[in-house]
C-alpha cells in the first residue's frame, strides 16, 4: 500500500482540530460528572481503567504502530494483522473476565470485579478498531478521524454518559460513556477507512504477520514501560488507600488523586495525541533522511516549549482556581496536589515528542531502558512517600522530580541519537522558558490584586474573570516570544511569516526580525 506523502500543515490543522475538540469535550463531560458521581465512583473507574490499560498495551502487540511505520506494508499485511488482532481482542476480554476477581481481592474491593468485567469489553472494541484506524493515521487522514472522534464522543460522553449519570446510576455511567464511544468508533472507522482496504476477508499466513511482530514487539514492550510509569503512581495510592482505609481514605482519597493526575494529564494529552498520530507518521517516513527529521524534531521541541511551558507555569501558579474551575468547589482540597503535578507538565509533554521520535526511528531499545530505570525509581519514592506518611502532597513530589529526571537523560540521549552538538535539545526549549519569564511578572500582579477564590463572599464571576485575565496574559507571552522568534512558528519561512503577522498592529509587525 502506498504511503501518502506527509502533509504536515493539513495534517497538523487536522489533528489539532481533532485533539483540542476531544479535550474540550472530555473536559465539559468530566466537569459535569464530577458533579453528578461520587470521589468514590472515579476511584473505583480510575482503578478499572489502569488495569485495562496496561493488559490492552500486550492485547494489540504492537500491530497499530508496525501499521503505521511500516514501509513496504502489502494488503496481507492488513489483513493478517485484522484477524490477529480481533483474536488477540477476545482472549484478553476472557483473560479479564476471569482474573478480575483476584484483582478485586487485591485491591480489598466487590465493586470493582464487575466494573473490570464490563469495561474488559473495550479489548474487543479497540481491537475491532485498530486496523482501520491505523490506517487512517498512515494515510494520514485526519479529516475522517477528527468526524469519527465528535461523533462518538458527542454521543457516547454527553449524550448517554451524562445522561445516565444525572439519572442516578454512579459508576456505571462512566462504564457505559467509555464503552459506547468505543463502539461508535470502531463503526466510523470501519466506515471511513481509506480505499483500497475494502477486501480485508479472507485466508491471512501467519508469515505475513511475523514481518511485522519484531517491530511490534519492541513496540509493545516500550509502550508497556511508558504506560507504566505514568499509572504507577494511580495504581500505589489505590493499592495503599484500600489497604489503610482509616489513614489512606479508601476510593475516596483515590479519587481525589486521580482527578488531580487527570487535570495534570489534559495537557500533556493534547501533545501526546499529536505525537502518536501527526509526529510519528510523518517522522517515520523520514526515518532515513537524517537532516530533515532533525528539522522536525527541532522545530516541534521549540514550538512545544513556547507553549507549554508558560502554561505549565500558570496551572502551577494558579492550581487551586483551576481545580475549583473544573472540578466544582468539592475538589478545592486537590489544590495543593494539582500544584505539585502541574510543575512536571512541561517536562511531560516534551519527553512525549521524545516518544514520537524513538517509534519512529526504531530506537526503541535504548529507550525501554530508560523507561525501566525510571519507573523504577517512580515506584521506589512513591511507595517511600506513603509509607512515611507524606501522603498525597508527597506522592505528587515524587512523580514530579522523577519525571524531571526522566526529561533530563532522555533529551542528553536524544540529542546524540539525532547526531546534534551537544545541549542543542535543550537550547530547543530556552523559547518556552523565555515565554514563562515574560508571564511571570503579569502573574505575579493578578495573584496579587485579584481576591482569593476561596474567601467568602467572592462571587463564582470573579474565579471566571481572573481566569481569563490569566489566559490573556499567558497569549501576551506567547506573542512577545513570537515577536523575538518569529521562527518558533513559520520555521524561517517569510511566506507564511507574512501571513501570521498579517493579524498584528503595524507597530509590532516592525518589531519582527526578518
Amino acid at each position: 500500500m502506498e504511503r501518502h506523502t506527509p502533509a504536515f500543515a493539513s495534517s497538523i490543522r487536522w489533528q489539532s482540530a481533532n485533539v483540542i475538540s476531544q479535550v474540550c469535550l472530555q473536559l465539559l463531560f468530566i466537569m459535569v460528572l464530577a458533579r453528578l458521581i461520587s470521589k468514590a465512583d472515579f476511584g473505583v473507574m480510575s482503578i478499572a481503567l489502569v488495569v485495562v490499560g496496561f493488559v490492552e498495551i500486550f492485547a494489540q502487540i504492537g500491530i497499530g504502530p508496525s501499521l503505521v511505520q511500516r514501509k513496504d506494508l502489502q494488503i496481507r499485511h492488513v489483513r493478517a494483522a485484522m484477524y490477529f488482532s480481533i483474536g488477540l481482542g477476545l482472549a484478553f476480554f476472557a483473560l479479564m473476565y476471569c482474573a478480575a476477581p483476584q484483582i478485586g481481592i487485591w485491591f480489598k474491593s466487590d465493586a470493582l470485579v464487575n466494573v473490570l468485567r464490563w469495561v474488559a469489553l473495550s479489548f474487543i472494541l479497540s481491537s475491532i478498531a485498530l486496523t482501520p484506524r491505523s490506517l487512517l493515521v498512515r494515510h494520514m487522514d485526519f479529516k475522517r478521524l477528527f468526524t469519527a472522534a465528535m461523533i462518538a464522543m458527542i454521543i457516547g460522553n454527553l449524550g448517554i454518559g451524562l445522561g445516565l449519570a444525572y439519572a442516578g446510576y454512579g459508576v456505571w455511567a462512566y462504564v457505559a460513556a467509555l464503552l459506547s464511544q468505543n463502539a461508535i468508533l470502531s463503526i466510523c472507522f470501519w466506515w471511513m477507512r481509506p480505499r483500497g482496504t475494502e477486501n480485508l476477508w479472507g485466508i491471512w499466513r501467519w508469515n505475513d504477520l511475523l514481518d511485522m511482530l519484531a517491530y511490534g514487539g519492541r513496540s509493545t514492550i516500550f509502550n508497556w514501560f511508558n504506560y507504566a510509569a505514568t499509572k504507577a503512581d494511580t495504581v500505589l495510592v489505590g493499592e495503599f488507600a484500600q489497604s489503610n482505609p482509616t489513614t489512606g481514605g479508601g476510593w475516596t482519597a483515590t479519587g481525589l488523586y486521580d482527578r488531580s493526575a487527570h487535570l495534570m494529564s489534559l495537557p500533556i494529552t493534547i501533545l501526546g495525541k499529536l505525537g502518536d498520530s501527526v509526529l510519528f507518521s510523518g517522522m517515520s517516513a523520514l526515518q532515513t533522511e537524517l537532516q530533515a527529521l532533525q528539522r522536525v524534531v527541532f522545530r516541534g521541541i521549540e514550538l512545544i516549549a513556547w507553549l507549554v511551558i508558560p502554561i505549565s507555569l500558570a496551572l502551577a501558579w494558579f492550581s487551586s482556581e483551576v481545580a475549583v474551575l473544573l472540578l466544582g468547589a468539592a475538589y478545592a482540597d486537590a489544590g495543593p496536589i494539582v500544584r505539585i503535578l502541574f510543575i512536571g507538565v512541561a517536562f511531560r509533554s516534551l519527553i512525549k515528542l521524545a516518544d514520537a521520535v524513538v517509534r519512529a526511528t526504531d530506537q526503541l531499545v535504548p529507550a525501554i531502558a530508560i523507561k525501566i530505570a525510571y519507573l523504577t525509581l517512580l515506584v521506589l519514592t512513591i511507595y517511600a512517600s506513603l509509607r512515611s506518611g507524606h501522603g498525597l502532597e508527597g506522592v505528587a513530589w515524587a512523580v514530579t522530580i522523577c519525571t524531571i529526571l526522566q526529561f533530563l537523560v532522555f533529551y542528553t540521549w536524544l540529542g546524540s541519537a539525532l547526531k546534534w552538538k551537544r545541549m542543542k535539545a535543550f537550547r530547543a526549549t530556552a523559547v518556552g522558558w523565555l515565554g514563562a519569564s515574560i508571564a511571570a511578572p503579569g502573574y505575579l500582579v493578578i495573584d496579587f490584586l485579584m481576591p482569593d477564590w476561596s474567601h467568602n463572599g467572592v462571587h463564582r464571576w470573579s474565579l471566571i474573570i481572573k481566569i481569563l485575565l490569566i489566559a490573556i496574559w499567558t497569549m501576551v507571552a506567547f506573542i512577545a516570544v513570537a515577536v523575538r522568534n518569529p521562527s518558533v512558528i513559520d520555521g524561517g519561512d517569510l511566506k507564511i511569516r507574512a501571513k501570521w503577522t498579517a493579524y498584528l498592529p503595524k507597530w509590532l509587525i516592525k518589531r519582527i526580525k526578518k
